[in-house]
């Protein structure tokens, strides 16, 4: 077997450089442009309508944690009648 030999450099012309670059400049923008864009879905379910109240009736708004408390049915297993 002969061993591992690595192909001689071959330097690329200039069209390709000039592909390359142009193709980085491009991914790298859309990058960009993508991850700073406003998505008008994601803006507007931020805010809440201004005659609707953010908690929901049966919770009390607290200014450090927000709506807390809810209406939750509680199951449970009867008390027995033996004491």
């Amino acid at each position: 077997m002969t061993e591992f030999e690595p192909d001689p450099y071959r330097p690329i012309n200039r069209r390709r450089r000039v592909l390359v670059a142009v193709l980085a400049v491009g991914t790298a923008s859309f990058g960009v442009w993508a991850m700073t864009r406003k998505s008008g879905l994601v803006r507007n379910a931020a805010l809440h309508p201004v005659d609707v109240p953010a908690c929901t009736a049966g919770q009390r708004a607290d200014p450090k944690a927000g709506c807390v408390g809810s209406m939750t049915s509680v199951i449970s297993v009867p008390a027995s009648g033996a004491r």
